[in-house]
């Protein structure tokens, strides 16, 4: 459950109720995300730099004249005041303090965003009480699906390798080639609007292309070995050389870091494989006398 502050609550200092575990340490303000359009701080720069724990400061000024931050309940209690030059927050709970809020809760599957707060800077230079600018939410995965969607397209994902029997870097006419290829999924760490997500690649489909004019083979099945093999080529005439060639076609789920279920990725990402040069000879048949014994 995640409280609702109001803003009487952040002028006495806020408790939650029950036991909150003791955080010492604020993020170190040198390590900050700005962003300034027209003198105006835009809410979604704000909650996409505070989201992970970082401070936001208002760029176009020497001294800047104010900063954000991000606070849950498990804050205990907020105090204005600062170790020095150090910034760090004090935070200190008043045993049996209890103030009211209105409670939400996230499902499981959904990112719980901290209040937001807001620090003017004073005449003497220090930083005034923060005011609460912004109410504590969840953010599901439908809210970061086009960022999701985005991100997708520029993963790297590495592509798949080629195995080719006979090994050897040759092969028969009129002989089946076998082809196969990996199909284990990839999974990549990214933040998306400051909030940290897991996103998977997952091979859908493959398109072999054997190099001798003839359509390329599509298939979802990534073949395998010999004697189980699924997807092999027969040559009809011989090659001197040529490269056999893969296009992967992969479909793509999110999730946010920590929650159980996936959500699909519109849209495909493909990547593209060639294997070693492939000889194709021709075997010639022709009878010969019985052995004497």
């Amino acid at each position: 459950m995640i409280a609702r502050f109001s803003a009487a609550a952040v002028a006495l200092g806020f408790t939650q109720i029950g036991a909150a575990p003791a955080l010492a340490v604020v993020p170190d303000y040198t390590d900050f995300t700005s962003e300034s359009k027209g003198g105006a701080i835009h809410t979604q720069a704000v909650r996409e730099a505070t989201r992970g724990g970082g401070v936001f400061v208002t760029a176009g000024a020497e001294d800047p004249p104010d900063r954000y931050f991000s606070a849950t309940p498990a804050l205990c209690s907020l105090v204005t005041s600062f170790d020095g030059p150090s910034t760090r927050y004090d935070f200190a709970c008043t045993e049996g303090e209890q103030l009211a809020y209105e409670g939400i809760e996230c499902g499981p599957d959904e990112f719980a965003e901290g209040a937001l707060f807001r620090e003017v800077r004073q005449p003497d230079g220090s930083w005034g009480p923060p005011e609460l600018v912004g109410d504590e939410g969840c953010i599901t995965p439908a809210d970061l699906l086009a960022e999701a969607e985005r991100e997708f397209a520029t993963l790297p994902i590495a592509p798949s390798s080629i195995v080719v029997q006979p090994p050897d870097g040759w092969t028969l006419v009129n002989v089946p080639t076998i082809t196969y290829t990996d199909s284990a999924e990839q999974t990549f760490d990214a933040t998306l609007l400051g909030i940290p997500v897991q996103i998977r690649a997952t091979p859908e489909s493959f398109a072999w292309d054997y190099a001798d004019g003839s359509a390329p083979l599509v298939t979802s099945d990534p073949g395998g070995p010999y004697p189980d093999h699924t997807v092999h080529h027969t040559y009809e005439q011989p090659v001197e050389s040529l490269t056999i060639g893969l296009t992967t076609s992969w479909s793509g789920q999110f999730r946010i870091a920590g929650a159980p279920t996936w959500t699909d990725v519109p849209g495909t990402a493909t990547t593209a494989s060639a294997a070693e040069p492939l000889q194709v000879y021709e075997a010639r048949s022709r009878l010969v006398a019985d052995p004497v014994g």
